[in-house]
């Protein structure tokens, strides 16, 4: 076993006749993000606790509206409204963009704000829609959760 080293390919003289030092690409070497191999755990969180908190949703207004009449049951689905839009995000976060991220960071803070209006107003179960989009909005604002939209994506 030798250690030595393969011979380096010949130099090219560069424009001032010295040898050309970097290697040439068929693009400008510009610095390129790591690419991540699959969702990142915090993104995958964050989509798991969105699924939750639309099925939430329904089974919380479903069982009210049996026991206290429908007007009770929409009143009891008012604080997951941006749920369902999350909802539709969450199925688009495999392959969107940094768009995507940003829209469901403001729906995170839009349901933050009706989270508190419901529990406020004394709705059952209040507090779980508020604990699902904090959950959102911290688990989306994390930097793998960044790095993950912001990705090249071929077409």
């Amino acid at each position: 076993m030798s250690n030595e080293y393969p011979a380096l390919p010949p130099q090219q003289p560069g424009r001032d006749g010295e040898a050309a030092h970097r290697p040439q690409y068929p693009h400008p070497p510009y610095p390129h993000p790591q690419v991540p191999a699959g969702m990142p755990a915090a993104v995958r969180a964050a989509q798991v606790v969105i699924f939750a908190l639309a099925g939430l949703g329904v089974v919380h207004s479903a069982l009210v509206g049996a026991f206290s009449g429908a007007e009770a049951a929409g009143r009891a689905f008012a604080p997951y409204l941006t749920a369902w839009v999350l909802l539709v995000l969450a199925f688009l976060f495999p392959s969107a963009g940094p768009g995507v991220r940003v829209a469901a960071l403001v729906l995170g803070s839009v349901q933050i704000l009706l989270a508190l209006g419901g529990a406020a107003q004394g709705t059952p179960f209040g507090i779980l829609p508020l604990a699902g989009a904090v959950a959102v909005v911290v688990l989306l604002g994390q930097g793998s959760a960044g790095d993950w939209f912001r990705r090249p994506r071929t077409r």
